[in-house]
């Protein structure tokens, strides 16, 4: 006898393989560079990611000298009025004009894990695997690095989640914003594109060479603030990118990773189509269950076709690590040098 519950499962399945994509590229009739207009437009207001451009102060707290790099811990003021705190890494040798890049942390502790810090923020002892450290590799090659709290982790955890030892506010935020309509990925966009106003202001930096790497939720960060902010020119988002279908989707996934509406404005792969024609690195696990290969081969495919349009084939790549669900950067900082 048929479970009661297949057809619910059944119904859903039938909803989100109906969903209309209505601004799909493959499509959409104009212009590859209209397209991009439109979808960017729509993607920024369905995030509600509320960025006005106006100026937002930073202050320095302290600094720890790391050897080859200094440590520096910050502070920004959103216009918001959110408290945004960061650790920034700069080179002790550095080369100016100097390359920038914003790294975005996944779920876990938060800024310490890029930034390679010994202990969270309540104290205790950071295990830091999976090449994880991303923002001290960056330093050690030359770049200056910005490693944020996003909001719902690390010191920009709810009280109550702190308290309880929940890892996270994913779940508490996403369901508050959402009676509002907001989105927790809207006001973690937000804060990057801050954070490129910081970085661009800042005199050894070179405006036209700021990056975004991040793995897992850092990884949707990533794919998101490239897509949403065509500043930022160099994308590399690690064991994320993938079909919606196949992944958050498929199974469970934090709350964080959901917007309304979304899968009926376009699929994951049109997101990645924004960032054309800058050059991005995909990065995916072999054996990453969670954001399955198969998917992700079938999502690279689809953005492919965009880069093609623009006549920027050779700007889009694919590297596959052997392992599982982490961060590879066997690839990452070689791409970054050579693409421009």
């Amino acid at each position: 006898m048929r479970k009661v519950n297949e057809t619910l499962h059944a119904r859903v399945d039938a909803l989100m393989d109906g969903a209309e994509k209505r601004l799909t590229f493959e499509r959409y009739q104009g212009s590859a560079a209209e397209w991009q207009r439109e979808l960017r437009a729509a993607l920024v207001e369905l995030l509600a990611v509320g960025y006005e451009g106006a100026p937002a102060p930073v202050e320095v707290i302290n600094s720890r000298d790391m050897g080859n790099y200094t440590r520096y811990y910050i502070r920004m003021t959103t216009p918001d009025g959110v408290i945004v705190p960061a650790y920034k890494l700069v080179p002790n040798e550095l080369r100016a004009p100097a390359k920038a890049i914003l790294c975005l942390h996944g779920h876990g502790a938060g800024k310490v894990i890029p930034a390679g810090f010994e202990c969270d923020v309540l104290g205790r002892e950071v295990q830091i695997a999976g090449e994880r450290d991303y923002a001290v590799q960056a330093a050690r090659n030359g770049y200056i690095a910005i490693s944020p709290d996003m909001r719902g982790f690390g010191e920009l955890m709810l009280q109550d989640d702190m308290n309880a030892d929940r890892g996270s506010s994913c779940q508490q935020l996403s369901q508050r914003l959402l009676m509002i309509g907001r989105t927790v990925l809207g006001m973690r966009v937000h804060d990057s594109m801050y954070w490129y106003d910081y970085l661009a202001g800042l005199e050894e930096v070179d405006p036209a060479h700021i990056y975004v790497t991040g793995q897992s939720g850092g990884g949707t960060g990533t794919l998101s603030t490239a897509a949403c902010d065509p500043r930022f020119s160099k994308a590399a988002p690690s064991c994320y990118f993938c079909t919606f279908r196949d992944s958050i989707l498929a199974m469970s996934h934090c709350t964080c990773n959901y917007a309304p509406g979304l899968l009926s404005l376009c699929e994951m792969y049109d997101i990645a189509g924004l960032i054309a024609p800058r050059p991005m690195l995909v990065i995916a696990g072999k054996e990453d269950m969670i954001f399955p290969i198969d998917g992700v081969r079938r999502a690279f495919e689809k953005t492919q076709a965009v880069y093609a349009a623009l006549g920027a084939e050779e700007n889009l790549e694919l590297y596959v690590g052997d392992e599982g669900h982490r961060y590879y950067a066997a690839r990452v900082w070689d791409f970054l040098e050579e693409k421009g």
